[in-house]
C-alpha cells in the first residue's frame, strides 16, 4: 500500500530529498521546484519536524513527534518505536566516523538491532535505513538527491547496501560548505567514507570550486560533474535578489549604526572568543553603535559574554539564540556591517545575503571566498583568529562611509553574478530533466 496519495503529477519526474527538515537551506533548495511538475519528497533525518505550513510531502522520523498521516506529512512508526530506531541510527553514524570502535560497539550495535526487531508489529520496519528502503521501494523515485555528507550520503549510502537498492534511481550527492568535505577529509574514517560516496554515486554538485577539485583528485570521475552540470551553486539555491532589494533603500552609510553577527558561536568551522575580544578593544572606537549577536545558543559561549562584557555594553550588544531565516535576514537589512569571520565556509550563504541586502560584509580570506569576491571592492577581510584584524576592519567600517557604501554598491552587480535564484531555478529544472531521463523517465506530454 502506497505511503502517499497519488502524486499531483503523474508521469513527471519523481526526487526524494534526504535531509535535515528543520534547515533553510532543505526547504530553500527543494523550493527551487516551487511551481514545476517535478515530485519532491523529502526523507527527513531524525532531529525534527519540517514547518506545519511548508507543502512538501515529508516522511518523519524524528523521536517524540506525534503521528502524522495525511496528504503531506507521513510518520513511518510509532513515537515510542523511534526512540530505539534513533539510536540505532545514532550509534551508527558514530561507529562510520570512527568515533566508536572495536568489538564492544558491534555487540551493542547487533543487540539493539534484534531488540528492534522483537518490537511487536514492527519487525525491521522501526529501523531508519528500513524505513528509508520502504520509502524508496514504495515511490521508486527518479532521483535520489542527498543534502550533505555527513549524515545525509553516508545515511543513504548505508541503506542503499544494505538493502539492495542499486538499481533504484540516480544518486546525486550534493556536498554542502565548511566541514561537509573540506574538513572532515582528514579524519581517516570519515576520508574512506567521502571516497565511497565518489566511487558510487551518480552526481556531484558542490557550492565552491574547492570541493569539486578536492572530489576530482579524490576518485570522482568528470562525468559525474559535467554529464548534466550545475557548476558551483549554494546550498540555498540562490537568493530572491528581485525580493530582498525591495527590502531596503539606504546605503550602509545612511543606516543605524548596527553591526550584525550571525556566528555568535563555537564550532569547528567559527571561534567565537577572537570576535569577543576584538570587539572589547575598539569598542570605544566604534561608538556609537549596537551589535546583533545571532545565534549565542551554547552555554558556553552565554557565559563568556555574561562575564567578558559589562552590563553597559551588553545592552548594546543584544544576544539572541535561534532565528529564523526571515529574522535573520531582517536583522540583515538594517545592518551597516555583517560581522562573519569563519575558519572554514563555502561560499558563505551570509555574505551573500549581505551583499544582496546592502550590508558592508566582513569576512575571513578563505580560499572557498577570496576567488568570489575582491578586498576592499565587495568585502573588508579578516581571519577569525586574530583579534586585531577583525578589530582593525570593525573600526574602518565604521568610521569610513565612503568605503562602506563603495561595498554594497559594487555588491548590486556582482550578487546577480554569484546568487540569482531565477536563473539557478532555470539550471535546476534543466538538470534534474537530464538526471531522470538517464534514470530512464521519459517525458510522455
Amino acid at each position: 500500500m502506497s505511503l502517499f496519495p497519488p502524486d499531483p503529477a503523474p508521469g513527471r519526474p519523481k526526487i526524494l530529498f534526504i535531509g535535515w527538515p528543520e534547515s533553510s537551506h532543505t526547504h530553500s533548495w527543494i523550493d527551487l521546484l516551487e511551481r514545476t511538475a517535478f515530485n519532491p519528497r523529502l526523507f527527513c533525518l531524525p532531529s525534527t519536524e519540517p514547518p506545519g505550513d511548508w507543502p512538501v510531502r515529508c516522511y518523519l522520523t524524528a523521536p517524540g513527534a506525534p503521528r502524522q498521516h495525511n496528504a503531506t506529512r507521513q510518520t513511518l512508526f510509532p513515537p515510542r518505536q523511534m526512540t530505539l530506531s534513533y539510536g540505532i541510527y545514532l550509534l551508527q553514524e558514530a561507529m562510520d566516523r570512527g568515533a566508536i570502535r572495536g568489538a564492544g560497539g558491534q555487540r551493542l550495535l547487533k543487540g539493539l538491532i534484534r531488540l528492534n526487531e522483537r518490537l511487536p508489529g514492527q519487525r525491521r520496519a522501526a529501523a531508519l535505513e528500513a524505513a528509508l528502503a520502504r520509502a524508496i521501494t514504495d515511490w521508486r523515485p527518479d532521483v535520489i538527491h542527498t543534502l550533505g555528507f555527513d549524515p545525509a550520503a553516508y545515511f543513504y549510502l548505508r541503506t542503499r547496501e544494505a538493502f539492495g537498492l542499486e538499481g533504484i534511481g540516480r544518486w546525486v550527492a550534493q556536498a554542502r560548505g565548511g566541514p561537509d568535505i573540506a574538513l572532515q577529509r582528514y579524519v581517516p574514517s570519515a576520508r574512506a567514507l567521502m571516497e565511497k560516496v565518489f566511487a558510487t554515486c551518480d552526481h556531484f554538485i558542490a557550492d565552491n570550486q574547492q570541493n569539486y577539485d578536492f572530489a576530482l583528485s579524490a576518485g570522482l570521475a568528470p562525468r559525474q560533474v559535467s554529464e548534466p552540470g550545475m557548476s558551483v551553486v549554494s546550498g540555498a539555491g540562490g537568493l530572491d535578489l528581485e525580493g530582498l532589494r525591495a527590502g531596503w533603500s539606504l546605503p550602509p552609510s545612511k543606516r543605524e549604526r548596527v553591526i550584525v553577527w550571525p556566528k555568535a558561536y563555537e564550532i569547528t568551522t567559527a571561534k567565537a572568543m577572537p570576535v569577543f575580544e576584538a570587539i572589547l578593544k575598539v569598542w570605544d572606537q566604534i561608538q556609537p553603535c549596537r551589535i546583533d549577536m545571532l545565534w549565542m545558543t551554547q552555554p558556553e559561549v552565554r557565559i563568556w559574554y555574561e562575564k567578558l562584557f559589562p552590563e553597559a555594553i551588553k545592552r548594546q550588544c543584544p544576544a539572541y539564540g535561534r532565528l529564523t531565516r526571515a529574522e535573520t535576514l531582517e536583522h540583515i537589512s538594517r545592518a551597516r556591517v555583517l560581522l562573519a569571520p569563519s575558519l572554514s565556509d563555502g561560499i558563505p550563504n551570509t555574505m551573500l545575503e549581505a551583499m544582496a541586502l546592502g550590508a558592508a560584509p566582513l569576512v575571513s580570506p578563505l580560499d572557498t571566498i577570496t576567488p568570489v569576491v575582491e578586498a576592499e571592492k565587495n568585502v573588508v577581510f579578516a581571519r577569525n583568529l586574530y583579534p586585531d584584524e577583525i578589530a582593525a576592519a570593525l573600526v574602518r567600517m565604521m568610521s569610513d562611509d565612503a568605503l562602506v557604501d563603495r561595498l554594497a554598491e559594487n555588491n548590486l552587480a556582482r550578487i546577480r553574478e554569484l546568487s540569482d535564484r531565477a536563473r539557478i531555478k532555470v539550471r535546476a529544472k534543466a538538470y534534474y530533466e537530464a538526471v531522470a531521463t538517464a534514470a530512464g523517465w521519459r517525458d510522455s506530454g
